[in-house]
This record gives C-alpha cells, sequence and structure tokens, in this order.
C-alpha cells in the first residue's frame, strides 16, 4: 500500500513539474530593455560571458544548455562563444519553471555553433551584458595602445636614454619570459643583447612623443540630456577627468584640454540602453569605459613635496591633447557603443 502511494505520489510530482515548465511559444517579442522586437528567424549576437563573483570559471549567466543530470534539466553554458551569432528558432515564455532563470520570463530557443542548441532567458542576458546590442565602430583601429611597454619608449626618449643600457628593460616588458630566463643567465642576455638592442632601436622609431595612443579608462556618465542627444562625463578623480591620473607604474596621463571633452553625444536609442541595463550609484552615475584617441604633446615632472630625491623622483606625467573620445558598456570594451565626440 505504501509503495502504491509513493508511486501515484511520484506520478503526481512529474505531471506537475512537466506541465510546470510548459512553455507558451509566442510570434514576437519586445523587450523592455533593448526596445528591440525580436521575431522567429532573427539573429542573436552573442557577447562576453557575465561577470561571476562567485566562481572565477567564466562561464554564462544568462545562456543555457540541456543537461540531464541536471535536476532541472538544463545548465549555464562554460563555453565562450563571443562574437557568435545565434539564430532564434522558438520563444518561449514561461510562467513557472524548475530553472530559476527561466521563471516569468521570455526565453530564445537558439540555434548556436555546432549545432548546439542553446536557451536564452533574453533580458537577463541583456542586462548582464552577454549579448551584442550596439558593435562598436572600431575608429580606434590601428592607433598604437598607451600601455607598460610605449610609455617605457616614450620615457626613454624623453630622457634620451642609450639602448644598450635599456635593452634587458625593455626585453622584460615585452617578453616577460624570455627577461626572466635572461635575470637567471645573464651570459645568456650578453650573447642575444645585439639582436635586444636592435629591435629596440626600431621600437623608438616607431613610438615617439607627438605620436597619437589609444588610451582606455574606466569613466562615469551622469544624465542624459535628451534635447541635446548628449551625456554629462563626470569629472572623476580616480578615473578619467581633468586631474592627472595614474596610469602605469609611476606615470600619470594628464588631458590638458580635459574642458572640451566634459560630454559625450549619444544617439537615443542607444542612450536609452545603455540607462535601462545600468544601475545609477547614490551620485546618479553610471560606470562605462572610454577609449580616447589622443597626442602625447610632453612628458614633465610631478613636483614632490620638500623636493624631488634620489629615491623619490616624482612621477612622470604624460600630457595628453584628446582628438576624440568614445565610450562603450563592456569590459572588453568590444560592443555596445554608446557615443563619442570629436575634437571641433
Amino acid at each position: 500500500m505504501r509503495n502504491s502511494f509513493l508511486l501515484i505520489f511520484l506520478l503526481t510530482a512529474s505531471v506537475h513539474a512537466s506541465f510546470a515548465q510548459e512553455a507558451e511559444k509566442l510570434k514576437k517579442y519586445l523587450s523592455p530593455l533593448s526596445k528591440r522586437t525580436y521575431s522567429k528567424g532573427d539573429t542573436v549576437l552573442v557577447g562576453e560571458t557575465a561577470k561571476n563573483v562567485f566562481s572565477a570559471k567564466r562561464k554564462y549567466a544568462a545562456i543555457f544548455i540541456k543537461d540531464k543530470k541536471n535536476v532541472c534539466g538544463y545548465r549555464e553554458l562554460d563555453s565562450v562563444i563571443y562574437g557568435t551569432p545565434c539564430v532564434i528558432k522558438n520563444i518561449l515564455s514561461f510562467q513557472e519553471h524548475c530553472t530559476f532563470e527561466f521563471k516569468n520570463t521570455v526565453v530564445f530557443e537558439l540555434q548556436g555553433p555546432n549545432n548546439l542548441t542553446l536557451f536564452m532567458p533574453i533580458d537577463k542576458a541583456l542586462q548582464g551584458k552577454e549579448v551584442i546590442v550596439f558593435p562598436d565602430p572600431k575608429k580606434n583601429k590601428g592607433v598604437e595602445v598607451l600601455d607598460e611597454r610605449t610609455v617605457f619608449l616614450l620615457n626613454l626618449e624623453q630622457s634620451k636614454g642609450s639602448s644598450a643600457d635599456n635593452a634587458l628593460k625593455y626585453c622584460k616588458i615585452s617578453d616577460p619570459a624570455k627577461g626572466k630566463a635572461y635575470e637567471q643567465n645573464l651570459n645568456l642576455f650578453e650573447k642575444e643583447k645585439k639582436e635586444w638592442i636592435q629591435k629596440l632601436d626600431a621600437a623608438r622609431k616607431v613610438t615617439q612623443l607627438k605620436d597619437t595612443f589609444l588610451i582606455t579608462l574606466p569613466a562615469f556618465l551622469s544624465k542624459y540630456a535628451f534635447d541635446k542627444g548628449e551625456f554629462q562625463i563626470v569629472d572623476n578623480p580616480t578615473v578619467y577627468g581633468s586631474k592627472a591620473l595614474k596610469y602605469s607604474g609611476d606615470n600619470k596621463v594628464l588631458f590638458d584640454n580635459y574642458k572640451s571633452f566634459t560630454t559625450l553625444k549619444s544617439p537615443k536609442e542607444n542612450a536609452d540602453f545603455f540607462l535601462n541595463i545600468n544601475t545609477a550609484d547614490y551620485n546618479g552615475n553610471r560606470k562605462a569605459y572610454a577609449q580616447i584617441k589622443a597626442i602625447c604633446t610632453s612628458i614633465t615632472k610631478e613636483p614632490v613635496p620638500g623636493g624631488a630625491t634620489a629615491d623619490n623622483p616624482g612621477n612622470n606625467i604624460f600630457h595628453f591633447t584628446i582628438l576624440e573620445i568614445s565610450m562603450v558598456d563592456s569590459e572588453n570594451q568590444n560592443y555596445n557603443f554608446i557615443g563619442s565626440k570629436k575634437l571641433k
């Protein structure tokens, strides 16, 4: 008798679970976040994995695959498919569902890579920035990035240091593994020193003061002026702003014409999406990622209280004139374009 009751209970629970996960198939869906209408046959472009503070492993928070071993039948996709176009096979509207991310939401059934079927709760994917809505126009392609290597080369030009004296330092920056090997075996470096002097000489001809560089920094945007079609950029001393900002080692960047770049032109559609998926902080500001195209005009020393010493010579300040600034809403700085502004 007890076994009969148990069997009936399990069958009832199974039927209930199956019914609870029944989906209504929709012809179209208008997302309140992207303000776009999606239909069967449309293509969704997959972005990077969302941030996961609980796991170091990269996996999507809002892209799932079927998994019979999982109690709910689905698990998060743990292979990165950034930039992959996926076609919408079905638009499913769930009420109750064992998988929490599917509950009371619309899920796209997608044709993924390698004949993989993916399931994407679209608004959660948009919120997590796992969907590319506005590709970056890539205006800065080909511009040299200001990084540790280029900073070193500019400082070397400013100090008029010799390539022979700085070849090992250059190797440590441009090829850390080889630089470490040389440190452990200086005789090996001496044998190959001439080659590194030549490499440094060649690099110094390519990277020089007065060149144009791409500088990437976090930034904060405040209110959007719909009448002007622009965001106000927050003057923040820890990110993009009017103050000299620590950038690499003992080096700082200072934008001498910052006052010409305190606003960002942004199309209404892009601005709406940025505002919809980002929660403002207590000051009403939202974080973005700035890509700044600028000319390095000079390098000066930051004044040291009490005067500079051998132990504390002071930071180098790299002075830049901004030519153009653009901003995106993705940590890899490749998509969800917000807007831009050029020097007049």
